[in-house]
């Protein structure tokens, strides 16, 4: 082999799909969850003879596949047939029962939702829904503030089936009483990979976003101990992307353990942060308010805040959750800086 043999060209890339390795990517295949997968399946077929389907409760560790497998079965159902809408909301970004409703509306293509209130809002859906049968998947279900949602979903809805994922089994325990009960939901647990299953996934996930024979199986192995120790798969992810992008900016046709050490004392360096439960309330409330206004400046997002702090120390907040990567503070526009809200990892 020559001095050179081993360098990409500038038409070159390691990436043969590097959307393989983003966080909501849905792979064909979703290895060591099939049995999971098969006990959603089982809740939802009762809608395939026009009746209602079982209610479930999905919980476990943040990063173990409860999103991927539950966006898995919305997809292979969607192939099968158009006799069953399915509803995806993302509980962490619409939080209320308006915003969730707001959410389906789009899904649905209604659009005429301009000044109308939330038990109207209710009333179109379940008009539109109810012309056929459904399937509501509702994530990160316990960020939601008013769950009378989940009653008027149990109620306005004919033949449907809720699922419902969190990170905590005592979220279902602790529901109230009157909506437990409505909804008598089964309960399904999702436990950690342990790691094999981990090294599995890492190289399955590689194999759809690298050249073949690209990836050196110490670096599957250095990724995989990672991601397990971490008890989150797309700690394992993050490094594969970031492994591949350091060997890409070196030239180099093979990523390498030394690319991948690079890559973890990038995430060790990005996420020794303190979560958003180490923050004060007022500080979880200025976060709440960016992430509802991302890309407003400082001055405007002041001018939203409802709380009684004066600019100086809303700015000061603002400076402490850069500095803890909730948010990137940008560009200034009208004399103000840009506020971006930052997606940790937790979020996908």
């Amino acid at each position: 082999m020559g001095l050179f043999d081993d360098i990409l060209h500038n038409d070159e890339s390691l990436f043969i799909n590097e959307q393989a390795l983003d966080y909501d990517y849905v792979p064909k295949k979703i290895p060591h969850r099939e049995n999971q997968q098969h006990y959603i399946a089982d809740v939802i077929k009762p809608l395939f003879q026009k009746k209602s389907g079982r209610n479930l409760f999905i919980f476990g560790a943040p990063g173990i596949g409860k999103t991927v497998a539950i966006k898995h079965v919305l997809r292979e159902l969607e192939e099968k047939t158009e006799e069953i809408i399915t509803v995806y909301v993302n509980c962490w970004k619409k939080d209320t029962s308006y915003k969730i409703l707001i959410d389906i509306c789009g899904q649905l293509n209604y659009k005429w939702v301009h000044n109308k209130r939330t038990d109207e809002l209710m009333k179109i859906v379940s008009e539109i829904i109810n012309k056929k049968s459904v399937v509501v998947v509702l994530d990160e279900v316990d960020r939601v503030k008013d769950l009378d949602i989940l009653y008027n979903f149990s109620e306005d809805f004919y033949k449907k089936c809720i699922l419902m994922i969190a990170n905590d089994h005592d979220w279902i325990v602790n529901l109230d009483s009157r909506i437990k009960s409505r909804l008598n939901s089964d309960v399904l647990e999702f436990k950690a990979y342990n790691y094999d299953e981990t090294l599995d996934i890492l190289k399955h996930r590689a194999g759809y976003a690298f050249v073949p024979d690209s990836v050196e199986r110490e670096v599957l192995e250095l990724v995989a101990s990672k991601a397990f120790d971490n008890g989150d798969v797309r700690t394992g992810i993050f490094l594969l992307r970031e492994s591949g992008n350091i060997a890409e900016m070196k030239a180099s046709r093979k990523i390498s353990v030394e690319h991948c050490e690079k890559a973890i004392e990038k995430m060790d360096s990005s996420f020794k942060i303190k979560k958003v439960e180490d923050f004060g309330d007022e500080e979880r409330k200025i976060l709440d308010l960016i992430k509802e206004n991302s890309g407003l400046t400082i001055k405007e997002l002041f001018g939203l805040y409802p709380g009684s702090v004066s600019y100086r120390t809303f700015h000061r907040k603002l400076e402490e959750l850069d500095k803890n990567k909730m948010i990137s503070l940008g560009e200034m526009r009208e004399k103000s800086k840009i506020v971006n809200y930052n997606k940790k990892l937790s979020e996908f």
